[in-house]
This record gives C-alpha cells, sequence and structure tokens, in this order.
C-alpha cells in the first residue's frame, strides 16, 4: 500500500483488502459466522483505534494477532461449537433418501472431529483446505514459521485419520 494515503483511505484500504481473511479466520477457530463478523468487527475497530501506531507494513500479521487474541479472550469466557458442513448437505439436492442421510450422518462426525482438534491447529487446518491457503500464506498470515504450519497440519490429518476410521 502507498505510503502517502492519510489514515482514513489507509484504513479503509486495510479493511477491504484484509476484512475477509479476518473473518474467515476467526469463523475457523469459532464454527460460527455470527461471532466471527462480529470479533471481525472489534479487529479492525482496535486497529482504528491504534492507527498511530500500527506498522503498516506488517498490518496483515497485526490483524491476525488481534483477532487470534480476540477469539481466545472470547472462548475463555464461553464454549464454542465449530458448525459449518450444513452448507454441503444442500448441494445434494438430487442424491437418493440414503445417500443423503449417510452423507448427513458422515458431516457430522466429520464436524464433531474437526471440533475436537485444538483451535490453532484447527484454524491452519481449515485455512489449508477451506481457503486453498499455502503454507507460507499461512506462516506469514499468522506470524509463525513454515515448519510450525506443517506440524499443525501433519497433527490435523493424523488426528482426522485416527478419530474419522474409529468413529465410522
Amino acid at each position: 500500500m502507498p505510503e502517502d494515503l492519510d489514515e482514513k483511505e489507509w484504513f479503509a484500504l486495510t479493511f477491504d483488502k484484509h476484512y475477509e481473511y479476518i473473518r474467515n479466520y476467526l469463523y475457523y477457530l469459532s464454527g460460527d459466522i455470527a461471532l466471527a463478523e462480529d470479533l471481525s468487527q472489534d479487529v479492525f475497530l482496535q486497529v482504528w483505534e491504534e492507527r498511530a501506531h500500527v506498522n503498516r507494513q506488517t498490518v496483515r500479521s497485526y490483524l491476525f494477532a488481534i483477532a487470534q487474541n480476540s477469539y481466545f479472550k472470547y472462548h475463555r469466557r464461553k464454549n464454542v461449537k465449530l458448525n459449518f458442513i450444513n452448507s454441503l448437505l444442500n448441494e445434494n439436492e438430487h442424491e437418493s433418501p440414503e445417500f443423503l442421510l449417510e452423507l448427513k450422518e458422515f458431516g457430522q462426525k466429520l464436524q464433531g472431529v474437526i471440533a475436537e482438534i485444538p483451535d490453532k491447529t484447527r484454524a491452519i487446518f481449515l485455512m489449508s483446505r477451506i481457503d486453498s491457503m499455502s503454507y507460507s500464506e499461512i506462516a506469514v498470515n499468522l506470524d509463525i514459521s513454515n515448519k510450525a504450519v506443517e506440524k499443525h497440519m501433519s497433527k490435523a490429518l493424523k488426528y482426522l485419520r485416527s478419530k474419522v476410521d474409529r468413529k465410522l
């Protein structure tokens, strides 16, 4: 972003460029789109309030750090369950009732298993699988190393394989 922007222009561009990523990240952590949108607004409100002290070069990782802290602060007060598989079920309207029932049951089991994955590992897994972000993009957004992303992904996949086999 150009350095010669005034505060309002910079904030508007920052918001437009990063809002969806921040909202998705918070959604992956919480499983609740309304909560993700509320927390995203809080993140950008905090950035606006601290705009004079924000390093414009590293604003993206700063946003993700604020988002993560906001979520964990909220999560300490209330336990949130993951709830995103239902949208997949609506795409299969022309399938047999038996298939739809099996798909729904599988979706519920998968949702339960994904919800059991630790928060940070689950968020990294969903950023990779849902947002199709590369490991390096995830590492930059969360301000962690590529190796850490690889370890979280390995942990998530190993956990999913072990639990899905048992639950099915």
